[in-house]
């Protein structure tokens, strides 16, 4: 029975990750018809609408009464998510792919897990293992590549697309939030901590995309019949479906058996927006992808205990 649930978990992580390579060309799909700020704030204001009630019944399942903060400390750790992981993430992840491709896009942003332990390394102040500063040079290397489309005259010129130099910035975006999500973390569960990033982060997004609309004019959008089926992508496999699947897996398999699936959002992000959008991969982006992969492959591996350490041999 334990290997059926195990095998379940692996699926819905394959899928989890499919869902989040998709989020690329979902988002490619829908700053064709609106603007950034409103692309954002209709996916999470769909997901705020359900992760709120699911957390809700989490806690009446156990229960508790839904968990409120208790100081002015939980209160602006639980807004900083949404401030770091929902605001500022999706405004750069939407304004990036506006402007570049999702392929470059997903390569590019694949850095995430390996920037987030070195960075929250650093932050606890504890030390960054040389594979995880290998690694992390690897994928910048791979990045680089991917940005430079191979050509050194791309850097020599500073010539980069606007959209991959904006795309840099989720991936720090996503590694402040996942530091800031672990102390978080200590005082409201997994379910909880994201349904406050959405409302907080939706609370932020809307004001902005009414500013948005103001400076740009013109009606308001409208999506059509594919860009309603991209932000549903967005909004409910990408986000809520994705986040209880992850969590899943997490919870029976491990963080860091879990983690090692994260490799695969650049691959499936890269096909589909090829499949999808008819994006032509070109030689730097398919080697510079496989730097990035190796690099936060590389990187994020947990060190083996030693024999004395553990007590058992390796499994």
């Amino acid at each position: 029975m334990k290997e059926v649930r195990i095998n379940r978990v692996y699926l819905k992580l394959w899928l989890t990750t499919f869902f989040w390579g998709g989020t690329f060309v979902a988002a490619r799909f829908a700053v064709k018809e609106a603007p950034p700020f409103f692309a954002a704030s209709s996916r999470f204001l769909i997901a705020a609408l359900l992760l709120v009630p699911m957390a809700a019944w989490q806690a009446r399942s156990a229960g508790t009464s839904f968990p409120l903060p208790r100081s002015l400390r939980q209160f602006l750790g639980l807004f900083s998510l949404g401030l770091t992981g929902v605001f500022l993430y999706n405004a750069v992840f939407f304004t990036g792919l506006k402007l570049t491709t999702a392929s470059n896009g997903a390569l590019i942003v694949a850095i995430n897990p390996l920037l987030t332990a070195v960075l929250s390394a650093l932050w606890l102040r504890e030390k960054v293992r040389p594979t995880q500063a290998a690694g992390l040079l690897l994928s910048l290397v791979g990045v680089t590549l991917v940005i430079a489309r191979g050509s050194l005259d791309v850097i020599l010129q500073h010539s980069f697309n606007r959209g991959d130099l904006i795309m840099l910035g989720a991936p720090l975006c996503w590694a402040l939030y996942s530091i800031l999500g672990k102390m978080v973390l200590a005082k409201f569960t997994p379910l909880a901590a994201t349904a406050y990033a959405a409302f907080f982060g939706a609370v932020l997004l809307v004001p902005a995309a009414f500013v948005e609309h103001a400076t740009l004019g013109g009606p308001l959008p409208q999506f059509s019949l594919m860009g309603w089926v991209a932000i549903l992508q967005l909004a409910l496999l990408g986000t809520v479906v994705g986040f209880v699947w992850w969590y899943q897996g997490v919870q029976l398999i491990g963080t860091a058996r879990a983690a090692a699936f994260v490799n695969l959002v650049p691959v499936f992000g890269t096909l589909l927006a090829a499949l999808l959008l008819n994006e032509r991969l070109i030689a730097a982006q398919i080697w510079g992808g496989c730097l990035v992969v190796i690099g936060v492959y590389w990187g994020s591996r947990q060190p083996r205990p030693s024999h004395e350490a553990s007590g058992a041999g390796t499994n």
